[in-house]
């Protein structure tokens, strides 16, 4: 059977205490209870130990110099021969105006040809005549 438990009947006294001077004991307690410190022993460092990242950055810094130079160095060499070998290039050829963007030489008459030829061949004179004649009979 349950018991109901009305507020009325709780006390309003606090059942806790705290000890008298437990306040004052508290840090000395806690002091003794914790193991003693050991402290490290001093080892001096020695100069080569202090001076090795250093050492290490310079010789980072260096490296990446000659790298830089090496690098920048071939490839002077490289757009300076081609572009002389370009520019002996471009001053041999001549090109007319007319020739539009390629160098391959031929007739107008021989490029329509290559048109229909190509046309037939893909096929697009039936597409072309489906489309037009498709759409005329509507």
């Amino acid at each position: 059977m349950k018991t109901k438990i009305r507020l009325e009947d709780i006390s309003k006294t606090d059942p806790f205490r705290v000890p008298d001077n437990y306040f004052e004991q508290f840090n000395e307690e806690i002091m003794n209870r914790l193991p003693a410190i050991k402290t490290p022993e001093f080892r001096p460092v020695p100069l080569r130990e202090k001076v090795k990242p250093w050492v290490y950055l310079a010789a980072m810094f260096v490296g990446l110099f000659f790298i830089i130079q090496f690098l920048t160095k071939n490839a002077g060499n490289q757009s300076d021969r081609s572009s002389a070998a370009y520019d002996s290039e471009i001053q041999s050829t001549t090109i007319r105006p007319d020739k539009y963007w390629s160098t391959v030489e031929i007739t107008e008459e021989e490029f329509y040809r290559y048109l229909e030829d190509q046309l037939t061949e893909d096929e697009y004179y039936d597409y072309m005549y489906n489309a037009f004649y498709s759409t005329q009979d509507m």
